[in-house]
């Protein structure tokens, strides 16, 4: 196999975005998150990152290459080099460092095993593929990585052979001071990592079966499906069967069949009865069908008691007895005071309760995945809302305030959602070769301008319209409030209503024209 670390060695355009918009506070959230992503580029050895930023110094699994990926469409090789990084170094079981850092001159570039720290990899990978000229020397690397990683997974994360996949530590999953782990006797940093090949038999009653180890290795094996297309290979009919296979499995033995969601199992096959954000995770992942989607969505992501609180999204339902947002607000105070655990609040890394960047980035996929882009834009709008107010990013939020928790500046998950979902409801956001054009309502007047593949792709809109032009040639004009999907040459494909109510919508491409009324999530594909 031809193994291309070296970035030279890729063929790729470059990529920018422009953004001008009547609106100032949000302007000023652009340009704020355009600068502090930059101040995230360092040099780890032989490649330029794009770091997690505020205090985390280093590249994660669980953040860094999907974060590059987003950071593409500003530069192409900041994103290859968060993926190819992760390659390079993963280890010959098939292992992926959960964390690499980098200390110069003292201890150089260090790939840390000894926690998984999720794997966010597999998509984030392929979207990078078809950046770069479509390069097969990269897309058979990308393969020969994930079938090995899938297969670690299997080898060594099941360790009953129920079929059930396990996390063995904390930082397996990222989710630091979750009373998920608290009030089951976990600690920090005593139960952080775990390096050994064979699960901890004293880290209480882990290790816990879960629902986001089998979206990673459905994630895995439903890009190898997707890659042996692209190869013609011949195996696309297996991974497509193995993919199934995961998630039936986890149909089966993680989801609740009546309550519509997933929850962790301990050792004993007991379930842990909080319901969290780890829902998402699995979601970006595709682990649910369109059906358990719906179902979750309905009854828990859109429960103003539970996640569809002020500003949305929080680690735990706001109701759930884990729910734990600081000692003034919290459905568990007394069960962490008789722990004796230190119960950080919403002002350190806390997966209990506050809102986390993280959360925000990864829902956009999530919703996306299965239909939902009017509640992609409320959450977008909701966010963006408080970062115009308060101009801070930090790691957490306060989900009935807004308010940002007194961390550090500059956390690079918080900053690339910011421009994402500022792609998603008044501008162009590009991945697998197809175009979304976007304006949400009550965005007012801008100019979003994104070249990519070498062409340039401009959105305009009054508040009342919107066009699309690529290369200064006119694609499209409609009214706002939809979510126009096109190839790279702006083939019309789809049109999606992202609007809250119904309302009237209009559109003229090339010699046609549409004319009706929009429900919300409502899809045209045929013109």
């Amino acid at each position: 196999m031809n193994y291309k670390w070296d970035l030279n060695q890729y063929k790729f355009e470059d990529s920018f975005v422009k953004f001008a918009a009547d609106d100032k506070d949000l302007q000023g959230v652009f340009d704020d998150c355009e600068a502090l992503c930059k101040q995230n580029i360092k040099t780890f050895a032989d490649y330029d990152v794009l770091i997690e930023g505020a205090k985390y110094n280093g590249v994660w699994l669980e953040t860094q290459p999907m974060g590059g990926e987003m950071y593409a469409k500003r530069s192409i090789k900041i994103a290859l080099a968060n993926i190819l990084i992760f390659l390079r170094y993963q280890r010959r079981d098939g292992k992926f460092p959960g964390m690499i850092s980098y200390r110069d001159p003292w201890s150089g570039l260090v790939a840390h095993y000894d926690w998984m720290q999720g794997c966010f990899l597999p998509y984030a990978a392929l979207k990078l593929y078809y950046l770069i000229n479509e390069d097969k020397d990269y897309l058979n690397m990308l393969y020969t990585a994930l079938e090995d990683f899938d297969a670690y997974l299997w080898a060594y994360r099941d360790s009953t052979g129920d079929g059930c996949l396990e996390n063995w530590c904390i930082w397996d999953v990222g989710e630091d001071n979750s009373t998920v782990y608290m009030l089951n006797g976990l600690k920090m940093p005593e139960h952080g990592p775990w390096g050994k090949s064979t699960p901890p038999e004293d880290y209480m009653n882990m290790p816990y079966k879960s629902p986001q180890y089998m979206g990673y290795s459905y994630a895995c094996r439903n890009v190898l499906a997707r890659i042996s297309k692209i190869l013609d290979n011949g195996l696309a009919e297996k991974w497509e069967e193995k993919a199934k296979q995961v998630q039936d499995k986890a149909y089966e033995c993680l989801w609740d069949k009546e309550k519509h969601a997933f929850y962790l199992r301990d050792k004993n096959g007991e379930v842990i009865p909080a319901l969290t954000q780890e829902n998402i995770k699995c979601m970006y992942c595709g682990l649910l069908t369109q059906e358990m989607a719906d179902a979750f969505i309905k009854e828990h992501l859109l429960n103003e008691e539970e996640f569809w609180t002020p500003y949305p999204l929080p680690a735990i339902a706001a109701n759930d007895k884990y729910f734990h947002l600081n000692k003034d607000h919290s459905n568990c105070a007394e069960e962490l005071e008789k722990t004796g655990i230190e119960a950080h609040g919403i002002d350190d890394n806390s997966w209990s309760g506050p809102l986390n960047g993280l959360i925000w980035q990864r829902s956009i996929d999530a919703l996306i995945n299965y239909g939902y882009h009017a509640e992609t834009s409320a959450v977008g709008k909701k966010i963006l809302s408080t970062l115009k107010k308060h101009r801070k990013y930090t790691q957490n939020y306060n989900p009935f305030t807004g308010v940002p928790a007194n961390g550090m500046d500059g956390y690079g998950p918080t900053m690339l959602s910011a421009l994402e979902y500022i792609s998603m409801l008044c501008g162009v956001n590009i991945s697998y070769k197809k175009v979304f054009w976007s304006t949400a309502t009550e965005m007012g007047k801008f100019t979003y301008t994104q070249n990519m593949h070498g062409k340039e792709y401009k959105l305009v809109s009054d508040g009342n319209e919107m066009q699309g032009f690529i290369d200064g040639k006119e694609i499209f004009v409609s009214t706002v409030g939809a979510r126009i999907e096109t190839d790279l040459d702006g083939k019309i494909l789809s049109v999606y209503a992202i609007a809250e109510n119904d309302f009237e919508f209009s559109m003229s491409f090339e010699d046609k024209k549409i004319a009706k009324t929009l429900s919300k999530n409502e899809c045209i594909k045929e013109f």
